[in-house]
């Protein structure tokens, strides 16, 4: 198992397909993006068939009904010893990419290598790079004879990156019971950066602010309510409460979150197209981001009586000081609605005292040198980990692209980040 080193010939011939794929692996279904994990699949299959075949390894292809173009992968190495460990999480949708919009100076769905082996293409860190390492690994071991210890499951998940129409990826997965046999085993989730290891991540929440005002003539305000406007105190207002009711948590500088809690606008859209007309209609989208030493379903409820009891305030006519206008001199009123969309997911706190963490970092510092392997967390969002947390695996994260490119334009990794990440993974096999 030792002499084992990424191929790297095959490593960029699986990539460039798969990159080549993800135009069809955008996931956003609100603009209309349904990914098809199943082109990425197939090449793992038709990479992996031979070894399946010898009875090496098996592949199972589990899509939910009506879900069969959005296949999960399990592959299962059974091993010469007892227990299992898990290798979970990389997967196969990508975020949009949106070339000309975005100022993208490389073909988002083309790879392109450097000389010096930096990796361009939408997918390289996020996730794809994972899916090719993990294969070529899974390859080399049937290529050389080589069986784990411990059962191997490498788990390829679909519906990742948008995980808002349910019953697909690996909830699926795990509803099939087929990581059962994982509960109590380590757990490594290979879907984050800079390797790590990644001890915690944030929850998510994503919420929809609508701001209703009264459309009139901006040379007549006072027959206006300037939905605009109302929105934006409205979200300034919420995130200054959600600042102050989920502060920064003692227990993040243990576990060396990058960040503390927030709350957030991203997207605002108004219903207008002239500038001398005072918009009616608002929304504005945003997400929560919470440490994992809060209740995301506080966190939710909380956020949602605050903008009723603020909507409750404008109807009265007593909105906050600062406030813009709420009523038109005629006594038409404003009105705002907080909504939170798709289901919400939880952060997780890794146990930083499991033997399946002190492995990881002893992995990391065998590989990258004794400087590496420090722990520290960030607010990112991962589907599930506390959900198996919860059921008994011991859930440990680490990834080997670039942090500072994942859902960026010119998203990029480097080769020789995927070759360390190989011998990472090649060292927790030897080593439990």
């Amino acid at each position: 198992m030792q002499s084992l080193a990424l191929n790297e010939k095959r490593f960029l011939d699986l990539l460039r397909r798969l990159v080549g794929h993800a135009r069809k692996l955008q996931n956003a279904p609100d603009a209309g993006l349904v990914p098809e994990e199943r082109l990425a699949a197939d090449e793992v299959i038709s990479l992996l068939r031979p070894h399946a075949e010898s009875g090496f390894l098996r592949i199972e292809s589990l899509a939910g009904p009506g879900q069969e173009k959005r296949p999960s992968l399990v592959i299962t190495v059974p091993g010469t010893g007892e227990g299992g460990i898990g290798f979970v999480g990389a997967h196969f949708d990508v975020v949009p990419a949106d070339e000309k919009a975005e100022g993208w100076t490389r073909d988002p769905f083309s790879l392109s290598v450097d000389p010096d082996g930096t990796l361009y293409g939408r997918g390289v860190t996020d996730c794809l790079g994972h899916v090719a390492v993990l294969t070529d690994l899974l390859a080399q071991m049937a290529e050389q004879k080589q069986k784990p210890k411990r059962t191997l499951k490498v788990v390829f998940i679909a519906n990742e990156e948008d995980a808002a129409i349910p019953s697909i990826g690996l909830d699926y997965v795990v509803s099939q019971g087929r990581l059962a046999d994982l509960r109590g085993q380590p757990v490594y989730w290979l879907d984050s950066a800079d390797f790590g290891p990644t001890a915690g991540t944030g929850g998510i929440a994503m919420w929809e602010l609508e701001a209703s005002g009264v459309t009139g003539h901006s040379g007549m305000p006072q027959n206006c309510v300037n939905a605009l406007e109302l929105g934006m105190a409205a979200t300034l207002a919420l995130a200054e409460f959600f600042r102050k009711a989920f502060p920064a948590h003692e227990n993040e500088q243990r576990w060396g979150f990058m960040s503390s809690s927030s709350l957030k606008a991203t997207v605002i859209e108004a219903v207008n197209n002239k500038v001398t007309k005072i918009p009616g209609s608002v929304k504005i989208r945003g997400d929560i981001r919470l440490t994992p030493f809060w209740e995301m379903g506080e966190a939710v409820r909380r956020s949602e009586e605050f903008i009723r009891g603020l909507n409750e305030a404008i109807l009265r006519g007593e909105p906050p000081p600062g406030f813009p206008t709420v009523a038109t001199k005629a006594g038409q009123k404003g009105a705002l609605a907080l909504r939170f969309k798709g289901r919400p997911m939880e952060g997780i706190a890794c146990d930083l005292d499991s033997p399946a963490m002190r492995t990881l970092v002893e992995a990391i510092r065998k590989v990258r040198g004794p400087e590496a392997g420090k722990p520290s967390s960030l607010t990112g969002s991962l589907p599930l980990v506390r959900d198996l947390q919860r059921q008994g695996f011991d859930v440990q994260i680490t990834g080997f692209g670039r942090s500072t490119w994942y859902h960026a334009p010119n998203e990029q990794a480097n080769l020789h980040e995927f070759r360390q990440g190989f011998e990472i993974l090649r060292e927790l096999l030897v080593r439990l």
